[in-house]
Protein backbone atom coordinates (compact mmCIF):
# COMPACT_ATOMS: atom_id res chain seq x y z
CA UNK A 1 0.00 0.00 0.00
CA UNK A 2 2.79 2.59 1.04
CA UNK A 3 4.72 1.59 -2.45
CA UNK A 4 1.82 2.43 -4.68
CA UNK A 5 1.52 5.75 -2.70
CA UNK A 6 5.04 6.96 -3.09
CA UNK A 7 5.07 5.56 -6.50
CA UNK A 8 1.59 7.42 -7.04
CA UNK A 9 3.60 10.44 -5.61
CA UNK A 10 6.55 10.02 -7.97
CA UNK A 11 4.89 10.36 -10.91
CA UNK A 12 2.94 13.73 -9.96
CA UNK A 13 6.28 14.94 -9.70
CA UNK A 14 6.34 15.93 -13.52
CA UNK A 15 5.38 18.80 -15.42
CA UNK A 16 2.30 17.37 -17.06
CA UNK A 17 0.56 17.10 -13.89
CA UNK A 18 1.84 19.68 -12.24
CA UNK A 19 0.75 22.64 -14.89
CA UNK A 20 -2.24 21.01 -15.05
CA UNK A 21 -3.19 21.40 -11.59
CA UNK A 22 -2.21 24.99 -12.10
CA UNK A 23 -3.88 25.47 -15.43
CA UNK A 24 -7.54 24.24 -12.77
CA UNK A 25 -6.90 26.32 -9.85
CA UNK A 26 -5.42 29.57 -11.47
CA UNK A 27 -8.50 31.37 -12.00
CA UNK A 28 -10.11 30.86 -8.53
CA UNK A 29 -6.47 32.05 -7.22
CA UNK A 30 -6.34 34.89 -9.50
CA UNK A 31 -9.89 35.79 -8.28
CA UNK A 32 -9.51 35.75 -4.66
CA UNK A 33 -5.71 36.30 -3.82
CA UNK A 34 -4.44 40.32 -3.41
CA UNK A 35 -2.68 41.92 -5.68
CA UNK A 36 -4.15 39.84 -8.77
CA UNK A 37 -7.55 40.33 -8.19
CA UNK A 38 -7.09 43.84 -8.04
CA UNK A 39 -5.28 43.66 -11.33
CA UNK A 40 -7.66 41.30 -13.34
CA UNK A 41 -10.85 41.78 -11.48
CA UNK A 42 -13.78 44.22 -10.49
CA UNK A 43 -13.58 42.26 -6.92
CA UNK A 44 -11.52 39.87 -5.16
CA UNK A 45 -14.65 37.37 -3.90
CA UNK A 46 -16.16 34.01 -6.10
CA UNK A 47 -19.34 35.35 -7.38
CA UNK A 48 -22.55 33.00 -6.02
CA UNK A 49 -23.10 31.69 -9.62
CA UNK A 50 -19.72 30.71 -9.61
CA UNK A 51 -20.08 28.95 -6.54
CA UNK A 52 -22.78 27.10 -7.88
CA UNK A 53 -20.64 26.22 -11.05
CA UNK A 54 -17.62 24.76 -8.72
CA UNK A 55 -20.14 22.90 -6.81
CA UNK A 56 -21.88 21.49 -10.40
CA UNK A 57 -18.01 20.75 -11.28
CA UNK A 58 -17.40 18.36 -8.30
CA UNK A 59 -20.70 16.87 -8.66
CA UNK A 60 -19.97 16.03 -12.07
CA UNK A 61 -16.15 14.56 -11.46
CA UNK A 62 -17.45 12.61 -8.27
CA UNK A 63 -19.88 10.99 -11.08
CA UNK A 64 -17.83 10.09 -13.57
CA UNK A 65 -15.13 9.03 -11.53
CA UNK A 66 -16.45 6.33 -9.63
CA UNK A 67 -14.63 3.64 -11.14
CA UNK A 68 -11.53 5.16 -12.62
CA UNK A 69 -8.68 2.58 -12.63
CA UNK A 70 -6.20 4.69 -10.47
CA UNK A 71 -5.76 8.47 -9.16
CA UNK A 72 -3.79 9.65 -12.14
CA UNK A 73 -6.96 8.77 -14.61
CA UNK A 74 -9.34 10.20 -11.95
CA UNK A 75 -7.03 13.19 -11.43
CA UNK A 76 -6.40 13.61 -15.57
CA UNK A 77 -10.43 13.32 -15.62
CA UNK A 78 -10.88 16.01 -12.98
CA UNK A 79 -8.39 18.17 -14.40
CA UNK A 80 -9.94 17.94 -17.52
CA UNK A 81 -13.22 19.32 -16.47
CA UNK A 82 -11.37 21.73 -14.40
CA UNK A 83 -10.18 23.19 -17.27
CA UNK A 84 -13.52 23.83 -18.69
CA UNK A 85 -14.86 25.20 -16.20
CA UNK A 86 -12.05 27.49 -15.87
CA UNK A 87 -12.10 28.90 -19.38
CA UNK A 88 -15.81 29.58 -18.91
CA UNK A 89 -14.89 31.60 -15.93
CA UNK A 90 -12.61 33.42 -17.86
CA UNK A 91 -14.77 34.22 -20.55
CA UNK A 92 -17.46 35.34 -18.88
CA UNK A 93 -15.01 38.22 -17.50
CA UNK A 94 -14.07 38.81 -21.03
CA UNK A 95 -13.09 37.38 -24.24
CA UNK A 96 -9.64 38.37 -24.47
CA UNK A 97 -9.49 36.86 -20.74
CA UNK A 98 -11.17 33.23 -22.26
CA UNK A 99 -8.43 33.21 -25.47
CA UNK A 100 -5.39 34.26 -22.89
CA UNK A 101 -6.79 30.50 -20.88
CA UNK A 102 -7.32 28.94 -24.04
CA UNK A 103 -3.40 29.05 -25.41
CA UNK A 104 -2.47 28.47 -22.07
CA UNK A 105 -3.93 25.19 -22.37
CA UNK A 106 -3.15 24.82 -25.81
CA UNK A 107 0.74 25.51 -24.96
CA UNK A 108 0.52 23.34 -22.10
CA UNK A 109 -0.92 19.94 -24.43
CA UNK A 110 2.13 20.91 -26.71
CA UNK A 111 4.81 21.26 -24.70
CA UNK A 112 4.09 19.18 -21.86
CA UNK A 113 2.30 16.18 -22.92
CA UNK A 114 1.12 13.36 -20.47
CA UNK A 115 3.99 11.30 -19.84
CA UNK A 116 3.60 7.28 -21.64
CA UNK A 117 4.44 4.12 -19.41
CA UNK A 118 8.43 2.99 -19.70
CA UNK A 119 8.21 0.59 -17.26
CA UNK A 120 8.64 -3.28 -18.22
CA UNK A 121 6.79 -5.25 -20.66
CA UNK A 122 6.62 -8.38 -22.29
CA UNK A 123 4.12 -8.88 -25.06
CA UNK A 124 4.05 -9.29 -29.21
CA UNK A 125 1.88 -7.09 -31.45
CA UNK A 126 -0.19 -9.09 -34.00
CA UNK A 127 -1.34 -7.95 -37.15
CA UNK A 128 -4.40 -9.27 -38.96
CA UNK A 129 -4.35 -13.36 -38.86
CA UNK A 130 -0.85 -13.19 -37.31
CA UNK A 131 -2.78 -14.12 -33.82
CA UNK A 132 -4.99 -16.87 -35.48
CA UNK A 133 -2.38 -18.63 -36.76
CA UNK A 134 -0.01 -17.88 -33.75
CA UNK A 135 -2.62 -19.87 -31.70
CA UNK A 136 -3.11 -22.89 -34.57
CA UNK A 137 0.39 -23.20 -34.36
CA UNK A 138 1.48 -24.73 -30.54
CA UNK A 139 -1.46 -24.84 -28.54
CA UNK A 140 0.85 -26.23 -25.66
CA UNK A 141 1.04 -22.06 -25.11
CA UNK A 142 -1.27 -20.20 -22.86
CA UNK A 143 -1.88 -16.71 -24.64
CA UNK A 144 -3.69 -13.37 -22.87
CA UNK A 145 -4.47 -11.15 -25.79
CA UNK A 146 -6.07 -7.40 -25.55
CA UNK A 147 -7.83 -6.26 -28.39
CA UNK A 148 -7.84 -2.18 -28.15
CA UNK A 149 -8.28 0.82 -30.57
CA UNK A 150 -5.33 3.28 -30.59
CA UNK A 151 -8.31 5.77 -30.21
CA UNK A 152 -9.84 4.80 -27.00
CA UNK A 153 -8.92 6.54 -23.93
CA UNK A 154 -9.83 3.72 -21.95
CA UNK A 155 -7.54 1.08 -23.98
CA UNK A 156 -4.48 4.44 -23.11
CA UNK A 157 -5.38 4.14 -19.63
CA UNK A 158 -5.59 0.31 -19.26
CA UNK A 159 -2.11 0.33 -21.57
CA UNK A 160 0.09 0.57 -19.16
CA UNK A 161 -1.63 -2.04 -16.51
CA UNK A 162 -1.37 -4.69 -19.08
CA UNK A 163 2.00 -4.02 -20.09
CA UNK A 164 2.99 -4.42 -16.03
CA UNK A 165 0.93 -7.70 -15.92
CA UNK A 166 2.69 -8.91 -18.95
CA UNK A 167 6.29 -8.08 -17.46
CA UNK A 168 5.17 -9.91 -14.47
CA UNK A 169 3.42 -13.41 -15.24
CA UNK A 170 4.85 -13.68 -18.88
CA UNK A 171 6.64 -17.58 -19.42
CA UNK A 172 8.21 -19.73 -22.34
CA UNK A 173 4.65 -20.78 -22.62
CA UNK A 174 2.70 -18.29 -20.85
CA UNK A 175 2.47 -15.11 -23.46
CA UNK A 176 1.34 -12.16 -23.75
CA UNK A 177 0.17 -9.99 -27.05
CA UNK A 178 -2.17 -7.14 -28.32
CA UNK A 179 -3.52 -6.52 -31.65
CA UNK A 180 -5.52 -3.66 -32.47
CA UNK A 181 -9.42 -4.74 -33.70
CA UNK A 182 -9.84 -0.99 -35.16
CA UNK A 183 -7.70 -1.53 -37.62
CA UNK A 184 -8.41 -5.63 -38.16
CA UNK A 185 -12.37 -5.76 -37.78
CA UNK A 186 -12.68 -8.99 -39.51
CA UNK A 187 -10.40 -10.04 -36.55
CA UNK A 188 -12.84 -8.38 -33.93
CA UNK A 189 -15.40 -9.59 -35.31
CA UNK A 190 -14.27 -13.00 -35.41
CA UNK A 191 -13.83 -13.00 -31.72
CA UNK A 192 -17.11 -10.71 -31.07
CA UNK A 193 -15.90 -7.77 -30.26
CA UNK A 194 -17.67 -4.26 -30.90
CA UNK A 195 -15.42 -1.44 -32.15
CA UNK A 196 -17.82 0.99 -32.70
CA UNK A 197 -17.29 4.63 -31.12
CA UNK A 198 -19.87 3.91 -28.09
CA UNK A 199 -17.99 0.48 -27.48
CA UNK A 200 -18.01 -1.11 -23.86
CA UNK A 201 -15.85 -3.53 -25.36
CA UNK A 202 -12.54 -1.61 -25.88
CA UNK A 203 -10.50 -2.58 -24.24
CA UNK A 204 -10.83 -6.86 -24.33
CA UNK A 205 -8.58 -9.05 -22.55
CA UNK A 206 -9.09 -12.89 -23.66
CA UNK A 207 -7.33 -15.28 -21.98
CA UNK A 208 -6.60 -18.31 -24.72
CA UNK A 209 -5.75 -22.24 -23.80
CA UNK A 210 -5.23 -25.03 -25.68
CA UNK A 211 -5.93 -22.90 -28.74
CA UNK A 212 -9.41 -21.78 -28.21
CA UNK A 213 -11.11 -19.21 -25.83
CA UNK A 214 -11.76 -19.83 -21.89
CA UNK A 215 -12.11 -16.61 -20.50
CA UNK A 216 -12.59 -12.76 -21.56
CA UNK A 217 -13.22 -9.29 -19.60
CA UNK A 218 -15.91 -7.61 -20.09
CA UNK A 219 -18.13 -10.90 -20.48
CA UNK A 220 -21.35 -11.20 -21.56
CA UNK A 221 -24.56 -12.09 -19.05
CA UNK A 222 -27.12 -14.69 -19.52
CA UNK A 223 -29.19 -12.15 -21.80
CA UNK A 224 -26.05 -11.83 -24.23
CA UNK A 225 -25.59 -8.11 -23.26
CA UNK A 226 -21.88 -6.84 -22.13
CA UNK A 227 -21.28 -6.30 -18.38
CA UNK A 228 -19.10 -3.13 -18.28
CA UNK A 229 -15.67 -3.85 -16.71
CA UNK A 230 -13.42 -1.41 -14.72
CA UNK A 231 -10.02 -2.63 -15.61
CA UNK A 232 -7.58 -2.77 -12.68
CA UNK A 233 -4.32 -4.82 -12.13
CA UNK A 234 -5.92 -6.48 -9.25
CA UNK A 235 -9.48 -7.55 -10.57
CA UNK A 236 -7.98 -8.59 -14.22
CA UNK A 237 -5.51 -11.08 -12.14
CA UNK A 238 -8.26 -12.16 -10.07
CA UNK A 239 -11.08 -12.17 -13.15
CA UNK A 240 -8.74 -13.86 -15.52
CA UNK A 241 -7.59 -16.28 -13.25
CA UNK A 242 -3.66 -15.15 -13.98
CA UNK A 243 -2.33 -16.84 -10.93
CA UNK A 244 -3.48 -19.97 -11.34
CA UNK A 245 -2.74 -19.80 -15.40
CA UNK A 246 0.80 -18.58 -14.07
CA UNK A 247 1.36 -21.58 -11.36
CA UNK A 248 -0.24 -24.04 -13.78
CA UNK A 249 2.23 -22.84 -17.03
CA UNK A 250 5.26 -22.70 -14.25
CA UNK A 251 4.59 -26.78 -13.81
CA UNK A 252 4.40 -27.30 -17.75
CA UNK A 253 7.26 -24.83 -19.01
CA UNK A 254 10.03 -26.58 -21.01
CA UNK A 255 13.41 -26.37 -18.59
CA UNK A 256 15.67 -23.73 -20.02
CA UNK A 257 18.97 -25.45 -20.36
CA UNK A 258 22.07 -23.76 -18.71
CA UNK A 259 24.56 -22.41 -20.00
CA UNK A 260 27.70 -24.83 -19.30
CA UNK A 261 30.39 -22.99 -16.43
CA UNK A 262 33.95 -23.11 -17.35
CA UNK A 263 35.62 -25.71 -15.44
CA UNK A 264 32.92 -28.10 -17.24
CA UNK A 265 33.88 -26.55 -20.97
CA UNK A 266 37.72 -27.02 -20.04
CA UNK A 267 36.72 -30.95 -19.07
CA UNK A 268 34.79 -31.19 -22.09
CA UNK A 269 37.76 -29.89 -24.44
CA UNK A 270 39.98 -32.33 -22.34
CA UNK A 271 37.75 -35.51 -23.01
CA UNK A 272 37.84 -34.84 -26.89
CA UNK A 273 41.75 -34.07 -26.81
CA UNK A 274 42.37 -37.40 -25.53
CA UNK A 275 39.50 -38.94 -27.51
CA UNK A 276 41.88 -37.40 -30.77
CA UNK A 277 45.28 -39.44 -29.17
CA UNK A 278 43.86 -42.56 -28.44
CA UNK A 279 42.78 -42.18 -32.79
Amino acid sequence: MMNSILSTAKSLCVPHYITNILLCVIYFFLKTVQPFCTILFNDCQLELKEWEWLTFLGCIIVIKNRKQANFLNYLSTACMFGKALNFLLFFKQGPFYGLGYAILCLLHLIYCPEPVYSGPENFTYFRGTNLVDELERDKRNTWVVAFYAAWSPSCISFAPIFSEVSAEYSLTNLKFGKLDASRYPEIAKKYNIDTSTWSKQLPTVILFQDGKEKMRLPYFDAKNRVVKYFFQKENMTRDLGLNDAYQQCKKTAPKEKKPKTQKEMNASEGKDANSKKKD
